[in-house]
């Protein structure tokens, strides 16, 4: 059985927010708890054939791409819920800023989870559909950061990154930078 405090955090986390407390505490039966250590990574980038979801109950977490702090993320929080549906590797390091303590649900928890209550397959779905559309809204500010930095990249030769099947998206990467370095607005 969930303590108050814990059943309080899951509850604020879309995935959970609908469920009663009976179905609350099914969670931590298929959920295994850790706490990691300030500084302590809990996911690495690029990791291969991670499948699990991490639900931060105590302390905060650092996400981290390429080295550089993207967010912090506290209680309610979840992080890694790409890998439960996507065998692509890790897309960030996760790392303790505080003590933390969070619930690891592996992929197969978490269908155990979904066939009891569809609605947790849904809450995942409008999150994730919600991350898009974010994504969506910034890549579309990235590409009013400047035209003239486009096109300079462009004049570098650059088309792509490797990997990617975007063809400007090695400009748009560019165009950051060169924004970034120059002081260009993206207002």
């Amino acid at each position: 059985m969930l303590s108050d405090q814990a059943r309080q955090v899951l509850r604020s986390t879309t995935l959970f927010a609908g469920f009663n407390d009976e179905q609350l505490d099914e969670v931590p039966k298929v959920a295994t708890p850790r706490t990691f250590e300030p500084g302590e990574v809990i996911v690495t980038e690029g990791e291969q054939a991670a499948r699990s979801l991490w639900l931060i109950l105590e302390g905060e977490v650092e996400i981290r791409v390429g080295g550089e702090l993207l967010r912090t993320e506290g209680p309610g929080s979840h992080v890694g819920e790409l890998a439960l549906l996507t065998d692509a590797p890790r897309s960030a390091d996760v790392v303790a800023a505080t003590q933390t303590t969070a619930l690891q649900l592996t992929r197969d928890h978490l269908r155990g989870l979904i066939h009891a209550n569809p609605d947790v397959g849904m809450a995942i779905m409008a999150e994730l559909a919600g991350r898009l559309s974010n994504l969506t809204a910034a890549v579309a500010e990235i590409l009013k950061v400047s035209p003239e930095a486009v096109e300079v990249a462009a004049d570098h030769g650059i088309e792509s990154l490797p990997g990617l099947r975007h063809p400007h998206l090695g400009a748009i990467e560019y165009a950051i930078e060169y924004a970034l370095e120059s002081g260009t607005s993206t207002d």
